[in-house]
């Protein structure tokens, strides 16, 4: 079981590294391109959540990938912050026009979505974020 990890400077130009990052590891483990977009996708909200609500944190953005049990699990780990649980956040009520909804909530909405599993841990002031997204290998 491969395991990468690497850290990235918090800033919104640190995405494409990060989307290089992700790409070498699914193709390492030849990964299916589904499994890729959506993975991309939610590491790209909470990603920029990160930088978003806490720009003038010093501290890098650890990120780890490995495969267990047919399953991609991609951890975030954002050090000397505030608690913010993404799982017990609310789903939005999509029933209203765009107009009438109150911004916000929607990428961890479709994050949710996206993934099988989103596990969050607190602790010593550094939030853990855990996506599990089940995955198919290409060749097989």
């Amino acid at each position: 079981m491969a395991i990468l990890c690497k850290k990235f400077k918090r800033h919104l130009n640190s995405l494409a590294e990060v989307f290089d990052f992700i790409d070498r590891f699914v193709d390492q483990e030849e990964i299916d391109d589904s499994a890729r977009r959506a993975i991309s996708l939610a590491v790209d909200e909470l990603f920029t959540n990160m930088v978003k609500y806490d720009p003038k944190n010093p501290n890098e953005i650890t990120i780890e990938l490995q495969v267990e049990d047919q399953n991609l699990l991609v951890t975030l780990i954002d050090r000397d912050v505030a608690p913010f649980d993404l799982t017990k956040k609310p789903d939005p009520y999509l029933g209203s026009s765009l107009d009438d909804r109150k911004p916000g909530g929607l990428g961890i909405f479709l994050t949710k979505k996206l993934v099988d599993d989103v596990q969050y841990h607190y602790r010593d002031r550094t939030s853990t974020i855990t996506l599990k997204k089940k995955i198919r290998k290409k060749n097989v």
